[in-house]
């Protein structure tokens, strides 16, 4: 039986992602302990990224610059490339969507039949 308490540390973003990525996997279905590595980390990027939005709340999306110039606050440059992090770890989770569900028993199974549709697919074209 698959575990969906988040792991310790985690702040009430991190937590709710973790919780709803858990929640949403169908019953017998389980992350192997990469996949469990990778939604921790997202998880973690969740956390920062609310801390990130606070600071952006409070302060604007413009800060003064050493010269007193306008410049985009530091806080929206980090923001967007923790969400591109998020994103791409997300990703390498490789849950199936429904359609890949209906053919494979398991998320392994799927993935091993995009990977053999990967090979055929480069096949057909190393052919053609």
């Amino acid at each position: 039986m698959r575990s969906i308490k988040p792991p310790a540390g985690l702040k009430a973003p991190g937590r709710a992602l973790w919780r709803s990525i858990m929640g949403d996997l169908d019953d017998g279905w389980e992350l192997d302990h990469r996949e469990l590595v990778l939604l921790r980390q997202a998880a973690l990027i969740g956390d920062q990224l609310a801390d990130l939005d606070a600071v952006l709340q409070r302060d604007g999306l413009t800060v003064a610059g050493s010269r007193g110039q306008t410049i985009v606050h530091p806080a929206l440059s980090e923001s967007r490339q923790l969400r591109l992090a998020q994103l791409r770890l997300l990703g390498a989770l490789e849950l199936v969507d429904p359609q890949s569900a209906k053919r494979s028993a398991t998320p392994a199974q799927a993935r091993a039949h995009r990977a053999a549709e990967t090979r055929w697919a480069l096949a057909g074209a190393r052919r053609a």
